[in-house]
């Protein structure tokens, strides 16, 4: 018999070290909760137009406070990634300034 055993790797706090699942953040001003339990922000990919206003991730399962763990910058240029690998102990919520750029967000 075959034994091909599947192997996961994961933080000190158990979630996966890889993305599992994306999410997209739209441009703009704006709260969007991305995950509201906890997890991994592992990283932003920039989808839309450069950005005039920063993108605020934080640690936080329903608002925009808390701890911040990801920053995707004004500037930011389309097809940029912005790599966190950073644990979230409440949940990943985003909060856009005006002229943030939209993003797809992986997390685990």
């Amino acid at each position: 018999m075959t034994f091909n055993p599947v192997i996961t790797l994961v933080d000190a706090n158990g979630y996966p070290a890889s993305a599992s699942t994306n999410a997209t953040v739209a441009a703009g001003t704006g709260t969007t909760v991305v995950k509201a339990s906890p997890g991994r922000l592992v990283a932003a990919v920039v989808t839309g137009a450069a950005s005039t206003g920063a993108l605020t991730f934080y640690d936080n399962a329903s608002t925009g406070s808390g701890t911040v763990i990801g920053v995707v910058p004004s500037g930011a240029g389309s097809g940029t990634r912005w790599p966190f690998e950073t644990p979230a102990v409440n949940g990943i919520t985003a909060v856009g300034a005006a002229g943030s750029a939209a993003v797809t967000v992986s997390y685990s």
